[in-house]
């Protein structure tokens, strides 16, 4: 386990298949928990009960929930990459499921740290033609959490996937209730799927304690504002903001009655030789 500190946060991120080392979640800069001021925690895993879930913890973030690379040109038993965790071998003809538990054979990985930043590389290629290089790094200012991406298409095919944090966020491991708000200064619609949600203009809250998932599909418009979503809680009084500053290409929320996972995908097309940049800058705040 890495810690990376600085005069507000303390930042726990895992080695690679050190916590994790399943078939959905990137491996790299898997960050398992977030101090603030030695006195709020933020992160909490997808699940409580033990065996259930996909073992998200933290801020748990996913390449090609569904566009995997290369998936549907091969035959079962062949292995197909998945971004950030390795080679996955197709274990049916039926289609792609982030759910399942695939046979993993692991990126080629690399580490850098100092006591602020870390820095990952992962790299892995099939014989269908379909190869990546990841490079990710995780850095520390004050309140915030900035997270780097530099992904190239090291294949000959082009791809076009998506990634998203899963963001499985639980202020103190307080319960989900009417002391959570959820602000979202660019939402245009709310699509519950799931469990109740309260709105009001652009604030959601939880006024009854779910007793089971809940998810929403939310619509975004591409004014501008100063973060994409907030999470706070109002007995703690404190929270966190996403300061991504990309245009999303689609935003969901799921969650527990232990979490709450504003989820915000960004659109990758690459063709071979081709890279592409982004980051997710998180800040961290109390009042």
């Amino acid at each position: 386990m890495y810690v990376l500190e600085n005069n507000r946060l303390k930042v726990n991120v895992a080695a690679p298949g050190e916590v994790y080392d399943g078939s959905r979640f990137d491996w790299t800069g898997f960050i398992t928990q977030i101090t603030l001021d030695d006195v709020v925690t933020f992160c909490v895993p997808e699940r409580l009960e033990k065996g259930v879930g996909t073992g998200g913890i933290g801020l748990s973030n996913e390449f090609g929930i569904d566009q995997p690379l290369g998936y549907e040109g091969i035959k079962k038993g062949q292995q197909f990459p998945k971004i950030g965790v390795g080679l996955l071998t197709k274990d049916s003809e039926s289609d792609y499921d982030f759910f399942r538990r695939y046979d993993v054979t692991p990126a080629k990985f690399h580490v850098s740290y100092t006591h602020s930043s870390i820095t990952f590389d992962a790299e892995a290629h099939n014989d269908n033609g379909y190869g990546f290089h990841l490079n990710k790094e995780i850095s520390l200012l004050d309140g915030h959490v900035v997270i780097r991406y530099t992904l190239k298409n090291t294949g000959d095919e082009s791809f076009k996937t998506s990634e998203y944090a899963h963001n499985f966020i639980g202020i103190n491991d307080e319960t989900v209730n009417e002391n959570y708000q959820l602000t979202l200064p660019k939402m245009n619609h709310l699509e519950v799927a799931v469990g109740t949600i309260k709105q009001t203009n652009q604030q959601l809250t939880w006024p009854v304690v779910p007793d089971g998932d809940f998810y929403a599909h939310i619509d975004l418009n591409e004014k501008s504002a100063p973060y994409n979503w907030e999470l706070y809680h109002t007995e703690i009084k404190a929270g966190v903001r996403d300061l991504t500053c990309f245009t999303p290409q689609k935003m969901a929320l799921w969650g527990r009655n232990h979490v709450v996972s504003p989820e915000v995908f960004i659109d990758i097309d690459l063709t071979p030789g081709e890279t592409k940049t982004w980051e997710r800058r998180y800040q961290f705040y109390r009042n």
